[in-house]
């Protein structure tokens, strides 16, 4: 083999390498870094004064955690029973000072959808931003997704429950 062609083959395999890598790490995305913000939660206080928050992942950690082991709905796309962790809707709005009647789930691609303040309460959904113990990825309709409890009520089956069950939510307006 001359000097040439084991070049050529190294530089070959190295390339190969490179893109294999790049192609693995697209795939599984990246591991949120615990101080970039990942949830901003925006609200008017009761003087009339547009507030805000950002929570990053430590944040997030540090409030109660809440565990939903469900199947979702077809349509989400999602086979089998999951382990969702997050944090409930109801200890979520407690970190504002809102006497806000709705709650705008905003995604990163500029969805949103809007649900009374009365489905955190009578239902208890949780902002998961983990399923089976691992951090949601974009790719895996993170960094957050707004689960319902579809195992305990029936009710939650109608397609207006699964539409507000948005995904891939970074930021929370208390309207």
């Amino acid at each position: 083999m001359s000097v040439r062609s084991i070049l050529q083959h190294i530089a070959i395999t190295t390339f190969l390498s490179l893109l294999y890598s790049i192609s693995a790490s697209a795939t599984q995305g990246p591991e949120p870094t615990r101080s970039k913000t990942l949830l901003a939660l925006h609200w008017v206080d009761g003087q009339g004064v547009a507030r805000q928050t950002r929570l990053n992942l430590e944040d997030l950690d540090a409030l109660p955690q809440s565990t939903l082991t469900l199947e979702l709905p077809e349509t989400f796309g999602i086979q089998g029973s999951h382990s969702w962790q997050g944090i409930s809707l109801q200890d979520l709005l407690k970190l504002s000072d809102s006497s806000g009647q709705s709650i705008r789930l905003q995604a990163l691609n500029g969805y949103y959808a809007t649900l009374p303040i009365s489905d955190a309460e009578q239902f208890n959904p949780i902002l998961a931003y983990r399923r089976d113990g691992q951090n949601l990825t974009i790719r895996e309709k993170g960094p957050f997704i707004l689960i319902y409890p579809f195992n305990k009520f029936k009710k939650l089956g109608q397609q207006v429950y699964i539409n507000r069950s948005v995904w891939q939510i970074n930021e929370i307006h208390i309207e």
